[in-house]
């Protein structure tokens, strides 16, 4: 990873010294204070309480100052992002050495990135930030874990409702 923490203050208070804390060290007013927040970040509004309290207790907070490579276009992803203040480039390059890196677009606050972690696909561009930026950070299997019970779950419905039908007939 190319990524380097900054010491730019954080302008967001109580809730990033919360969410900048290891995930075992938050107690659970900390983890109420991170929920109460995140419920009004874009990339988090629509999510259901409890996959939003189960972010809260695994996330991590990066700071990153401007120019700063989170990660290059080919690398295998292990974490997730949300971007919680800030912006980023996303470049691609037709070259393995990314010299000929063009911008396609820019995230901004409340969007997220790093999909690939789901399936180990290499990433499928370069991401920069263009400026002082601070992001929600999820490791590989955290996340892995946060979609896949929800995904468990539902199939195990299906399949109880399914057999809950061929008995009826």
């Amino acid at each position: 990873m190319v990524a380097a923490h900054g010491s730019h203050p954080s302008s967001s208070g109580e809730w990033i010294a919360c969410l900048d804390k290891r995930p075992l060290e938050r107690s659970s007013e900390d983890v109420d204070i991170i929920f109460t927040r995140l419920k009004e970040v874009k990339a988090f509004e629509k999510f259901h309480p409890n996959l939003l309290q189960q972010i809260c207790l695994c996330g991590y907070y990066e700071n990153l100052e401007k120019g700063i490579t989170l990660f290059r276009q080919g690398d295998i992803g292990t974490n997730w992002y949300a971007v919680l203040t800030g912006s980023l480039d996303v470049k691609v390059s037709d070259t393995s050495n990314h010299q000929d890196a063009v911008t396609i677009c820019t995230l901004g606050i409340g969007t997220a990135f790093g999909e690939s972690i789901l399936d180990n696909t290499p990433r499928h561009a370069t991401i920069v930030t263009r400026e002082y930026s601070e992001l929600l950070r999820i490791e590989q299997k955290d996340f892995k874990t946060l979609w896949e019970e929800p995904i468990k779950s539902a199939k195990q419905g299906c399949l109880y409702f399914i057999q809950q039908e061929i008995e009826l007939k």
